[in-house]
């Protein structure tokens, strides 16, 4: 009889057991899925932001390599004029200057075949305006300090200022025609804010335009350039 008692009572334990396993998982998926907050699902953010940035304006100052030239190796210095006109939506101006040197592949083609040097168009400065889209503020730890970020998505036109290497022969002195074009600049990066003023940005820029296909002649066909960007801003 005693021994009946104990099966019974450890089985009706287990029935109570797995009653609260069930509630609990069942209310736990209508927290995280936030049905029981917000039926009609009109809550976006369930956060409130530390930083903001709407109406304040903010430069910006970056460098970087770009990725994009086979023959060159490319660094760039950017200026930005930022202005938010929501959290979600802003405008920007930049203006980039960048610096090419013949790289190892170019010296080697030099050597190998001197007479039949390839098509090199360098990108010397870009100007352009963009609209942010920034879809996600979130905050991460790192080693024990969290960090606020904004990630956003850039568009928008400009014009980039390219100079074409004319030389046909590596014994030639260095000579270069200067042409400009309208470009559609595309990026995405991250502003990291380490207090209501300054941030740390993490950019990716590329442009896309139209050129002759063989320097400076030829059907026009599309190129692409690709920079990142790291550096500080100032929302003032």
């Amino acid at each position: 009889m005693k021994s009946h008692g104990i099966w019974q009572g450890l089985f009706q334990g287990l029935i109570g057991v797995g009653w609260v396993i069930g509630v609990t998982q069942a209310y736990a998926a209508d927290e995280f899925n936030f049905n029981w907050l917000d039926p009609e699902k009109k809550i976006y953010v369930l956060q409130n932001r530390k930083y903001l940035k709407a109406n304040r304006p903010q430069l910006s100052v970056m460098a970087g390599p770009g990725i994009s030239n086979a023959y060159r190796n490319t660094y760039e210095i950017s200026g930005a004029f930022s202005y938010y006109l929501s959290e979600m939506f802003g405008v920007e101006v930049f203006y980039s200057t960048l610096n090419n040197r013949e790289n190892n592949t170019f010296e080697h083609l030099k050597q190998a075949a001197p007479n039949t040097l390839p098509v090199v168009r360098e990108i010397r400065s870009q100007l352009g305006l963009v609209a942010h889209y920034v879809p996600w503020y979130a905050k991460i730890n790192v080693f024990n300090k969290v960090l606020y970020f904004d990630w956003y998505f850039s568009g928008g036109m400009g014009s980039i200022n390219t100079a074409l290497d004319t030389r046909t022969s590596a014994s030639s002195s260095p000579s270069y025609s200067k042409q400009d074009f309208l470009a559609l600049f595309l990026g995405t990066g991250h502003q990291y804010h380490l207090n209501q003023n300054w941030i740390v940005r993490f950019d990716f820029t590329g442009s896309i335009y139209q050129a002759p296909r063989f320097g400076d002649s030829g059907e026009n066909t599309w190129f692409s350039n690709y920079l990142f960007g790291f550096g500080l801003g100032y929302r003032i």
